[in-house]
Protein backbone atom coordinates (compact mmCIF):
# COMPACT_ATOMS: atom_id res chain seq x y z
CA UNK A 1 0.00 0.00 0.00
CA UNK A 2 1.10 3.56 -0.69
CA UNK A 3 0.13 6.23 1.84
CA UNK A 4 -0.18 9.93 1.11
CA UNK A 5 0.07 12.61 3.78
CA UNK A 6 -1.63 15.92 3.00
CA UNK A 7 -1.58 18.42 5.85
CA UNK A 8 -3.39 21.15 3.91
CA UNK A 9 -5.96 19.51 1.61
CA UNK A 10 -8.60 21.54 -0.17
CA UNK A 11 -11.87 21.31 -1.97
CA UNK A 12 -10.97 22.35 -5.51
CA UNK A 13 -13.75 24.17 -7.33
CA UNK A 14 -13.05 24.94 -10.98
CA UNK A 15 -15.35 27.31 -12.85
CA UNK A 16 -15.28 27.58 -16.63
CA UNK A 17 -15.98 30.88 -18.35
CA UNK A 18 -15.47 32.11 -21.90
CA UNK A 19 -13.29 35.18 -22.46
CA UNK A 20 -12.94 36.22 -18.82
CA UNK A 21 -13.40 39.95 -18.33
CA UNK A 22 -12.02 41.46 -15.12
CA UNK A 23 -14.34 43.97 -13.47
CA UNK A 24 -17.45 42.69 -15.24
CA UNK A 25 -20.04 39.94 -14.81
CA UNK A 26 -18.93 36.64 -16.34
CA UNK A 27 -21.30 33.74 -17.02
CA UNK A 28 -20.12 30.36 -15.74
CA UNK A 29 -20.53 27.61 -18.33
CA UNK A 30 -19.46 24.65 -16.20
CA UNK A 31 -18.36 23.86 -12.63
CA UNK A 32 -16.19 20.96 -11.44
CA UNK A 33 -15.64 20.04 -7.78
CA UNK A 34 -12.89 17.67 -6.67
CA UNK A 35 -10.91 16.68 -3.60
CA UNK A 36 -7.56 18.45 -3.81
CA UNK A 37 -4.16 18.93 -2.25
CA UNK A 38 -0.90 17.49 -3.56
CA UNK A 39 -0.98 14.24 -1.60
CA UNK A 40 -4.70 13.79 -2.19
CA UNK A 41 -4.13 14.19 -5.93
CA UNK A 42 -1.40 11.55 -5.78
CA UNK A 43 -3.83 9.14 -4.08
CA UNK A 44 -6.41 9.84 -6.79
CA UNK A 45 -3.87 9.00 -9.50
CA UNK A 46 -2.75 5.85 -7.69
CA UNK A 47 -6.35 4.69 -7.31
CA UNK A 48 -6.92 5.30 -11.02
CA UNK A 49 -3.93 3.02 -11.68
CA UNK A 50 -5.48 0.29 -9.52
CA UNK A 51 -3.10 0.72 -6.58
CA UNK A 52 -4.21 0.40 -2.96
CA UNK A 53 -3.69 3.77 -1.32
CA UNK A 54 -4.71 5.54 1.87
CA UNK A 55 -4.99 9.31 2.28
CA UNK A 56 -3.88 10.71 5.64
CA UNK A 57 -3.82 14.27 6.94
CA UNK A 58 -6.24 16.85 8.28
CA UNK A 59 -9.83 17.66 7.30
CA UNK A 60 -12.38 19.80 9.07
CA UNK A 61 -16.06 20.71 9.01
CA UNK A 62 -18.58 20.03 6.26
CA UNK A 63 -15.98 20.66 3.59
CA UNK A 64 -13.68 18.07 5.13
CA UNK A 65 -16.43 15.46 5.31
CA UNK A 66 -17.30 16.18 1.68
CA UNK A 67 -13.66 15.55 0.69
CA UNK A 68 -13.70 12.23 2.55
CA UNK A 69 -16.87 11.21 0.72
CA UNK A 70 -15.40 12.15 -2.66
CA UNK A 71 -12.28 10.08 -2.02
CA UNK A 72 -14.19 7.09 -0.73
CA UNK A 73 -16.41 7.19 -3.83
CA UNK A 74 -13.18 6.82 -5.82
CA UNK A 75 -12.21 3.75 -3.78
CA UNK A 76 -9.57 5.56 -1.72
CA UNK A 77 -9.20 4.68 1.94
CA UNK A 78 -9.00 7.68 4.27
CA UNK A 79 -7.94 8.20 7.85
CA UNK A 80 -7.92 11.92 8.53
CA UNK A 81 -7.66 13.81 11.79
CA UNK A 82 -10.78 15.95 12.08
CA UNK A 83 -9.97 19.54 12.96
CA UNK A 84 -11.90 22.41 14.47
CA UNK A 85 -10.93 24.57 11.49
CA UNK A 86 -12.91 24.15 8.29
CA UNK A 87 -10.97 22.68 5.37
CA UNK A 88 -10.08 25.34 2.81
CA UNK A 89 -11.66 25.78 -0.61
CA UNK A 90 -9.58 26.70 -3.66
CA UNK A 91 -11.16 28.38 -6.65
CA UNK A 92 -9.82 27.88 -10.15
CA UNK A 93 -10.99 29.97 -13.09
CA UNK A 94 -10.53 28.30 -16.47
CA UNK A 95 -11.01 30.58 -19.47
CA UNK A 96 -12.38 28.62 -22.42
CA UNK A 97 -11.24 31.49 -24.61
CA UNK A 98 -7.67 30.36 -24.20
CA UNK A 99 -6.26 32.59 -21.44
CA UNK A 100 -4.12 30.93 -18.73
CA UNK A 101 -6.04 29.62 -15.70
CA UNK A 102 -6.33 31.71 -12.54
CA UNK A 103 -6.12 30.16 -9.05
CA UNK A 104 -7.46 31.61 -5.79
CA UNK A 105 -6.18 29.49 -2.90
CA UNK A 106 -7.09 29.81 0.77
CA UNK A 107 -4.30 29.40 3.32
CA UNK A 108 -5.81 26.68 5.53
CA UNK A 109 -5.71 26.00 9.26
CA UNK A 110 -5.14 26.72 12.05
CA UNK A 111 -4.20 23.33 13.52
CA UNK A 112 -4.08 22.81 17.28
CA UNK A 113 -1.30 21.02 19.17
CA UNK A 114 -3.74 18.26 20.09
CA UNK A 115 -4.69 17.74 16.44
CA UNK A 116 -1.03 17.64 15.45
CA UNK A 117 -0.29 15.01 18.10
CA UNK A 118 -3.17 12.90 16.75
CA UNK A 119 -1.75 13.18 13.24
CA UNK A 120 1.70 12.02 14.32
CA UNK A 121 0.19 9.04 16.13
CA UNK A 122 -1.90 8.19 13.07
CA UNK A 123 1.09 8.33 10.74
CA UNK A 124 3.10 6.13 13.08
CA UNK A 125 0.34 3.51 13.01
CA UNK A 126 -0.05 3.41 9.22
CA UNK A 127 3.68 3.25 8.55
CA UNK A 128 3.56 -0.32 9.86
CA UNK A 129 1.56 -1.44 6.80
CA UNK A 130 2.87 0.92 4.13
CA UNK A 131 5.58 0.49 1.48
CA UNK A 132 5.94 4.11 0.46
CA UNK A 133 4.72 7.38 1.99
CA UNK A 134 4.19 10.45 -0.18
CA UNK A 135 4.46 13.63 1.90
CA UNK A 136 3.35 16.58 -0.15
CA UNK A 137 2.06 20.11 -0.27
CA UNK A 138 1.93 23.21 1.88
CA UNK A 139 1.41 23.27 5.63
CA UNK A 140 -1.48 25.05 7.38
CA UNK A 141 -1.26 27.63 10.13
CA UNK A 142 -0.29 26.32 13.55
CA UNK A 143 2.30 23.82 12.33
CA UNK A 144 6.06 24.36 12.46
CA UNK A 145 7.99 23.96 9.18
CA UNK A 146 9.93 21.10 10.80
CA UNK A 147 6.89 18.80 10.53
CA UNK A 148 8.01 17.04 7.36
CA UNK A 149 11.38 16.25 8.92
CA UNK A 150 9.56 14.60 11.83
CA UNK A 151 7.23 12.60 9.59
CA UNK A 152 10.08 11.40 7.37
CA UNK A 153 11.95 10.17 10.45
CA UNK A 154 8.85 8.29 11.60
CA UNK A 155 8.51 6.61 8.22
CA UNK A 156 12.21 5.80 7.94
CA UNK A 157 12.27 4.24 11.40
CA UNK A 158 9.48 1.93 10.20
CA UNK A 159 11.44 1.00 7.07
CA UNK A 160 9.16 2.98 4.75
CA UNK A 161 10.44 4.84 1.70
CA UNK A 162 9.40 8.48 1.52
CA UNK A 163 8.77 10.85 -1.36
CA UNK A 164 8.80 14.53 -0.41
CA UNK A 165 7.16 17.11 -2.68
CA UNK A 166 7.24 20.47 -0.93
CA UNK A 167 8.76 23.93 -1.16
CA UNK A 168 10.59 26.55 0.88
CA UNK A 169 11.11 25.93 4.62
CA UNK A 170 9.12 22.67 4.90
CA UNK A 171 11.29 21.26 2.10
CA UNK A 172 14.54 22.50 3.62
CA UNK A 173 13.74 21.01 7.02
CA UNK A 174 12.47 17.82 5.42
CA UNK A 175 15.82 17.31 3.72
CA UNK A 176 17.46 17.11 7.15
CA UNK A 177 15.85 13.67 7.52
CA UNK A 178 17.06 12.61 4.05
CA UNK A 179 13.90 11.39 2.30
CA UNK A 180 14.16 8.58 -0.23
CA UNK A 181 13.00 10.80 -3.10
CA UNK A 182 12.44 14.52 -3.60
CA UNK A 183 10.63 16.03 -6.59
CA UNK A 184 11.05 19.78 -6.89
CA UNK A 185 10.22 21.52 -10.13
CA UNK A 186 12.82 23.80 -11.69
CA UNK A 187 11.62 26.91 -9.80
CA UNK A 188 11.66 25.06 -6.47
CA UNK A 189 15.11 23.61 -7.18
CA UNK A 190 16.40 27.10 -8.00
CA UNK A 191 15.12 28.46 -4.69
CA UNK A 192 16.59 25.49 -2.85
CA UNK A 193 20.03 25.81 -4.44
CA UNK A 194 20.11 29.59 -4.79
CA UNK A 195 20.95 29.67 -8.50
CA UNK A 196 19.21 29.68 -11.86
CA UNK A 197 18.84 26.44 -13.80
CA UNK A 198 18.40 27.04 -17.51
CA UNK A 199 20.01 24.25 -19.50
CA UNK A 200 19.56 20.49 -19.30
CA UNK A 201 23.17 20.19 -18.16
CA UNK A 202 22.57 22.64 -15.29
CA UNK A 203 19.43 20.78 -14.22
CA UNK A 204 21.22 17.43 -14.36
CA UNK A 205 24.08 18.76 -12.21
CA UNK A 206 21.54 20.16 -9.74
CA UNK A 207 19.78 16.79 -9.51
CA UNK A 208 23.14 15.07 -8.90
CA UNK A 209 23.97 17.58 -6.17
CA UNK A 210 20.63 17.04 -4.44
CA UNK A 211 20.92 13.25 -4.74
CA UNK A 212 24.30 13.47 -3.05
CA UNK A 213 23.45 15.89 -0.25
CA UNK A 214 19.70 15.72 0.36
CA UNK A 215 17.99 12.52 -0.79
CA UNK A 216 18.65 9.10 -2.27
CA UNK A 217 16.94 10.10 -5.53
CA UNK A 218 16.34 13.64 -6.77
CA UNK A 219 13.83 14.27 -9.55
CA UNK A 220 13.56 17.75 -11.04
CA UNK A 221 10.43 18.17 -13.14
CA UNK A 222 10.45 20.46 -16.18
CA UNK A 223 6.84 20.53 -17.37
CA UNK A 224 6.43 19.53 -21.01
CA UNK A 225 10.19 18.96 -21.21
CA UNK A 226 9.88 16.02 -18.82
CA UNK A 227 12.15 15.48 -15.85
CA UNK A 228 15.69 14.63 -14.81
CA UNK A 229 16.33 12.04 -12.11
CA UNK A 230 19.62 11.41 -10.34
CA UNK A 231 20.68 8.70 -7.94
CA UNK A 232 24.07 7.69 -6.60
CA UNK A 233 25.69 6.59 -9.86
CA UNK A 234 23.19 7.44 -12.58
CA UNK A 235 21.34 10.35 -14.14
CA UNK A 236 18.33 9.98 -16.46
CA UNK A 237 16.28 12.33 -18.61
CA UNK A 238 12.72 11.44 -19.58
CA UNK A 239 10.61 13.38 -22.07
CA UNK A 240 6.87 12.66 -22.44
CA UNK A 241 5.24 12.56 -25.87
CA UNK A 242 3.55 15.67 -27.21
CA UNK A 243 -0.03 15.82 -25.98
CA UNK A 244 -2.82 18.36 -26.24
CA UNK A 245 -2.53 20.11 -22.89
CA UNK A 246 -5.87 21.08 -21.40
CA UNK A 247 -4.82 21.72 -17.78
CA UNK A 248 -1.49 21.24 -16.04
CA UNK A 249 -3.10 21.26 -12.57
CA UNK A 250 -2.17 18.02 -10.81
CA UNK A 251 0.40 16.94 -13.40
CA UNK A 252 3.26 17.16 -10.92
CA UNK A 253 1.24 15.24 -8.33
CA UNK A 254 0.51 12.56 -10.93
CA UNK A 255 4.23 12.35 -11.69
CA UNK A 256 4.89 11.73 -7.99
CA UNK A 257 2.26 8.98 -7.99
CA UNK A 258 3.89 7.37 -11.02
CA UNK A 259 7.33 7.50 -9.43
CA UNK A 260 5.94 5.90 -6.26
CA UNK A 261 4.22 3.17 -8.25
CA UNK A 262 7.38 2.42 -10.22
CA UNK A 263 9.49 2.15 -7.08
CA UNK A 264 6.90 0.17 -5.11
CA UNK A 265 6.98 -2.66 -7.64
CA UNK A 266 10.68 -3.14 -7.00
CA UNK A 267 11.51 -0.94 -9.96
CA UNK A 268 14.50 1.32 -10.31
CA UNK A 269 14.87 5.04 -10.84
CA UNK A 270 14.46 4.72 -14.63
CA UNK A 271 11.16 2.83 -14.36
CA UNK A 272 9.78 5.27 -11.81
CA UNK A 273 10.79 8.28 -13.89
CA UNK A 274 9.26 6.90 -17.08
CA UNK A 275 5.98 6.00 -15.39
CA UNK A 276 5.91 9.38 -13.66
CA UNK A 277 6.27 11.23 -16.96
CA UNK A 278 3.49 9.20 -18.55
CA UNK A 279 1.17 9.87 -15.60
CA UNK A 280 1.95 13.58 -15.64
CA UNK A 281 1.28 13.83 -19.37
CA UNK A 282 -2.00 11.94 -19.03
CA UNK A 283 -3.19 14.41 -16.40
CA UNK A 284 -2.19 17.37 -18.57
CA UNK A 285 -4.68 16.01 -21.13
CA UNK A 286 -7.50 16.16 -18.56
CA UNK A 287 -9.72 19.13 -17.77
CA UNK A 288 -9.78 21.13 -14.56
CA UNK A 289 -8.25 19.21 -11.67
CA UNK A 290 -9.09 15.76 -13.05
CA UNK A 291 -6.34 13.16 -12.88
CA UNK A 292 -5.25 11.28 -15.99
CA UNK A 293 -6.93 8.05 -17.02
CA UNK A 294 -5.21 4.69 -16.66
CA UNK A 295 -5.66 3.87 -20.33
CA UNK A 296 -3.93 7.13 -21.28
CA UNK A 297 -1.02 6.43 -18.94
CA UNK A 298 -0.58 2.96 -20.41
CA UNK A 299 -0.84 4.29 -23.97
CA UNK A 300 1.68 7.08 -23.37
CA UNK A 301 4.18 4.99 -21.41
CA UNK A 302 5.92 3.38 -24.43
CA UNK A 303 6.18 6.82 -26.05
CA UNK A 304 8.18 8.38 -23.20
CA UNK A 305 11.76 8.97 -24.38
CA UNK A 306 14.19 7.82 -21.69
CA UNK A 307 17.88 8.69 -21.99
CA UNK A 308 20.70 7.92 -19.60
CA UNK A 309 22.87 11.02 -19.22
CA UNK A 310 25.42 9.43 -16.90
Amino acid sequence: MIATITLNPALDKTVYVRNLTIGDTNRIEKVEIDAGGKGVNASRMLAEMGVETIALGFVGGKTGRFIENLLEEDGIKTDFVHTKAETRTNIGIQDLGGSPPTALNERGGPITLEELAQLKELVGFWMNVTKIAIIAGSIPEGIEPTIYRDLIKTARDAGVQTILDADDEPLRYGLQARPSVIKPNVDEAERLLGRTLTTLDEIAKAAKELASSAADIAVISMGKDGAVAAAQNEVWHAVPPDVVTISTVGSGDSMVAGIALGLSDGGDIAKGLKLGCAAGAATAMSSGVDMGKREDVERLLPEVKLTRIE
